[in-house]
């Protein structure tokens, strides 16, 4: 009975030690993957006038066109997508108000955190 008692306890011992270097091992939750997301930029962006253009980059993972996106206020950039997710948006708007005067507005910079890829944010400010 003494060698069954050791065999026993000697076998929990091994399978705890496995336990604990697959848990030490394993991947972390933080798994993220590649995906896109819509991107709007309200007009109250411009002072009295509405965003024409978008220079635009996320961190270092995606980056616009590199004379910048024309011809509406929208952008469907490249973006970590999942659990951990984090991506910050860096922009700079043009805008247009009267007629053909267009002119830069202030550079920015925003947080996304998307679950899936797909979603739509819309900034005002």
């Amino acid at each position: 009975m003494l060698r069954m008692s050791r065999g026993f306890s000697t076998i929990g011992a091994a399978a705890l030690l496995s336990l604990m270097l697959l848990l030490a091992t394993a991947t972390s939750a933080s798994a993220w993957t590649r995906g896109n997301v819509w991107v709007n930029f309200a007009s109250t962006n411009c002072a009295g006038g509405s965003v024409v253009g978008i220079y635009w980059s996320v961190d270092n993972f995606s980056t616009g066109p590199a004379g910048g996106d024309w011809g509406d206020n929208v952008i469907y950039p490249s973006v970590r997508v999942g659990s951990g997710a984090y991506n910050t948006l860096s922009y700079q708007l043009y805008c247009k108000k009267w007629g053909f005067y267009t002119y830069r507005s202030i550079a920015g910079q925003k947080s996304l955190s998307p679950y899936k890829s797909g979603l739509s944010y819309t900034f005002y400010y």
